[in-house]
């Protein structure tokens, strides 16, 4: 499996996310051919992404900080385990998971 297709894969397995549209383009910068990190995040920090949830926020927020976590650095796990319910948090875990046993 492609890296984008696995990041877009862990991106739609999120509740919040398919609410959204992830499967249909809803979210910029997320695609199953393509991860674009920098769409993403213009959409999130520059765009209509500051009229989502704090909980969407932390989601994305994750999937720029897997995407490369010396560039994004905004992600903070401790935050996430108390605003996000337990099946963002199962998404969150096995995409950590999923991500690093790609290998």
């Amino acid at each position: 499996m492609s890296y984008e297709m696995l990041l877009y894969e862990i991106a739609c397995s999120f509740p919040a996310l398919k609410l959204k549209g992830v499967h249909q383009g809803g979210i910029p910068g997320i695609e199953a051919d393509e991860m674009d990190d920098s769409k993403l995040s213009d959409f999130l920090y520059k765009g209509s992404g500051a009229a989502l949830s704090h909980g969407e926020i932390l989601i994305l927020e994750f999937l720029l900080n897997l995407m490369d976590p010396y560039i994004h650095t905004g992600f903070n796990l401790g935050v996430a385990m108390n605003v996000l319910g337990p099946k963002h948090m199962r998404a969150l875990i096995d995409g950590i998971v999923r991500f690093y046993n790609r290998r």
